[in-house]
């Protein structure tokens, strides 16, 4: 039942979706705008944390296949095989790994069936403090709120002047998914993630299914041979031997690509405000982007409830920045600290990861965002 309320966003990745789905499930008209002609996601693995698990159920979306992946443990391993830090995931906290498409296209069904509309094909140019979204040849759209859901290069946040800073980091990733089968990662690598290092390089093996594993090879943006593109096997390889097998594998691979930080004034204007990368982008090392993506799109939505005025929507949008910026700040910073590990000599990193990533408390910060209760989900 419609509430007479109506929202405009830019962008239809996991945190667009994820609010119009919220908030058209609460009554409001909402229209997704988005740049390319289709709803797509580039070949790559995703993390869902519990937080992630706990929004999904509670949107209805049904995102996961019999076969996908539940992992119990992120573990570190050197380049030899020796295990650094076992990383067992504590009593309630799940993780859950699909490839990205597939979580797209669940978010997608489920906000066509809340009512939402999808513009594909319709680039965001810019936005006003009015709740109004710009468009090529001075088209403009206006609605009770906009949202700017869109990315690391958001035309929103940037007409808007929120923008504090945007960094890009000296470290970037080659992602791939390959064919593969757990078997195939050793008696001791079953029910795992695994996260070896050699020098400055990094290789996560995260299986999607029964039949597929994501990697991401990360390196430094000066590592002219491991960032190449086709993939340089046998560089790779000299890295990581032990895992050569799954090296060999792969053919095609996303182009290596620097990861972005974001951080903002503020995350609204008026009536318009900032999603997920767009006010606080983050590197994936904690795999939260799009969980915190997801779960500040979710929070908006339930701030909004209740309406009655739209000239009250700027106070509901302070309201929803004070309650759910520091968690995303904080999943934010202990992202970052984490990369600093890649820089580190090998020795030194084995010792920050058995002494450090072992703590108690370390790892309460690192799975904080993890452990959260979503605004909008039930305990």
């Amino acid at each position: 039942m419609s509430n007479g309320f109506s929202a405009i966003i830019a962008g239809g990745g996991f945190g667009g979706l994820a609010a119009a789905t919220a908030l058209a499930q609460r009554g409001w008209s909402v229209t997704i705008f988005e740049r390319q002609a289709q709803l797509r996601a580039q070949g790559s693995g995703i993390y869902i944390w519990e937080n992630g698990l706990r929004i999904l159920d509670a949107l209805g979306v049904k995102a996961l296949a019999a076969d996908a992946f539940h992992g119990r443990a992120m573990e570190q391993r050197d380049s030899s095989g020796r295990v650094l830090e076992p990383g067992e995931l504590p009593p309630g906290i799940r993780l859950v790994t699909v490839d990205r498409s597939t979580l797209l296209a669940s978010l997608k069904e489920a906000a066509l069936a809340a009512g939402v509309q999808i513009r594909t094909g319709c680039e965001v140019l810019g936005a006003s403090a009015s709740g109004e979204l710009q468009f090529a040849g001075a088209r403009r759209e206006q609605a009770d709120l906009a949202i700017g859901a869109d990315g690391v290069w958001s035309a929103v946040r940037r007409t808007l002047g929120l923008e504090q800073f945007h960094q890009q980091t000296d470290e970037g990733a080659l992602r791939a998914i390959i064919p593969g089968t757990q078997k195939e990662l050793g008696p001791n690598g079953q029910g795992k993630y695994l996260e070896c290092w050699s020098g400055n390089r990094r290789l996560l093996i995260t299986p999607l299914d029964a039949k597929r594993i994501y990697l991401a090879l990360t390196c430094q943006t000066d590592d002219i041979r491991g960032k190449a593109s086709p993939l340089d096997h046998g560089t790779w390889c000299e890295s990581f031997p032990a895992w050569a097998h799954l090296i060999d594998r792969v053919e095609e691979v996303l182009p290596w690509a620097q990861y972005s930080i974001v951080k903002v004034r503020a995350w609204s204007a008026g009536h318009t405000a900032l999603i997920g990368d767009a006010a606080h982008a983050q590197p994936p090392h904690l795999g939260q982007g799009g969980g915190m993506s997801m779960q500040t799109g979710l929070a908006l939505a339930h701030y909004l409830e209740g309406l009655k005025d739209r000239r009250d929507i700027p106070a509901r949008l302070a309201a929803w920045e004070a309650g759910e910026r520091e968690l995303a700040e904080h999943c934010q910073r202990w992202s970052c600290l984490y990369g600093e590990v890649s820089i580190l000599p090998d020795e030194v990193r084995h010792r920050v990861l058995k002494h450090g990533f072992g703590d108690d408390w370390v790892r309460r910060q690192i799975l904080r965002a993890a452990g959260s209760q979503p605004t909008g989900t039930r305990a």
